[in-house]
């Protein structure tokens, strides 16, 4: 087996007066067998992850702290330390997130990061807890590439075959290189935003808003305060978009020459569709009169626009 390769770099230096600056790079790389799954759960660490033409894995984390001792700004980077398992077929770094101790309490600036480089044949299941979150690159075995944030930001710009991206106050931003087959995004109080191609979608927000281009399939979105905004480049007869939204308005572009059945309903607001259908404005819903694909949208108090 070849040897891992291992580097660690610690220095500390002034910062502020009467404080100082303690710095700590760690630098690893393993065995990367195809089909391997890495498994980063980075915690409040950023997270940068990029693909690359390479034979290896290569891992490297930095943590800076600035305190007003030596000994506070040591305890930050002990407290935030990753730690590394390696079992051949799997690879998991675990970051801990000690939250707000008290023992921070003298540390003034901090900046934690992993830089994680895979090569195309590996599998990545990556998440955090108050960090951010960029995936880079074409994840060919990922399927789906999985990607958590609880409080961090999620961005995507690449492709995989299916992408699975779940954060609660976080938002999520997928830039497609190529059509991605399905994806999932979940979001509290972000937004969810998508270019590129999508065949297949499925996004749940609270308030967070929905905004999708390029889309080429079946979708459905479930909103409360947010608004949608979705844009189809292509959509089959069988086909079918559902949408379900609250009080935020929602504006759906479909493609040329498409003849849509289905319904849109608004309890409170109005409704403009530039497709022939039956408007009943007592009952607030339009049914429309195509052959397909099938087009459901309600809500509440949001004006629905089909164009």
């Amino acid at each position: 087996m070849r040897t891992l390769v291992i580097a660690v770099l610690v220095l500390a230096v002034g910062t502020v007066a009467g404080g100082a600056e303690k710095r700590e790079e760690i630098s690893r790389a393993f065995p990367a067998p195809a089909g391997k799954l890495v498994l980063i759960d980075a915690g409040p660490l950023d997270l940068l992850v990029r693909v690359a033409e390479i034979e290896e894995i290569r891992i490297k984390v930095e943590l800076v702290a600035g305190a007003f001792s030596e000994a506070q700004a040591t305890a930050w980077i002990d407290a935030h330390r990753p730690t590394f398992d390696d079992r051949g077929g799997e690879l998991r770094l675990v970051a801990p997130d000690p939250g707000g101790l008290r023992l921070f309490k003298g540390v003034l600036v901090s900046r934690a990061r992993i830089e994680l480089v895979i090569p195309p044949a590996v599998r990545a299941d990556l998440s955090t807890s108050s960090g951010n979150l960029r995936a880079e690159g074409e994840f060919g075995s990922s399927r789906p590439l999985r990607l958590r944030a609880a409080s961090g930001d999620i961005e995507l710009v690449g492709w995989a075959p299916e992408v699975e991206a779940r954060t609660t106050s976080g938002g999520v931003l997928i830039r497609a290189t190529r059509a991605i087959d399905r994806v999932l995004a979940r979001s509290a109080s972000g937004d969810v935003v998508l270019a590129g191609g999508v065949r297949a979608l499925r996004a749940d927000t609270t308030s967070g808003q929905v905004r999708a281009d390029g889309l080429l399939g079946p979708v459905a979105v479930v909103t409360s305060g947010g608004s949608v905004a979705l844009r189809f480049d292509a959509l089959g007869k069988g086909d079918e978009v559902s949408i379900t939204a609250t009080s935020g308005r929602v504006r759906v572009v479909l493609p040329p020459s498409t003849q849509p059945g289905g319904e849109l309903a608004t309890a409170t607001g109005e409704i403009r569709s530039e497709h022939p259908g039956d408007s009943d404005e007592k009952a607030g819903k339009v049914r429309l009169a195509g052959t397909g694909p099938r087009v459901v949208v309600t809500t509440t108090s949001g004006k629905i626009e089909l164009l």
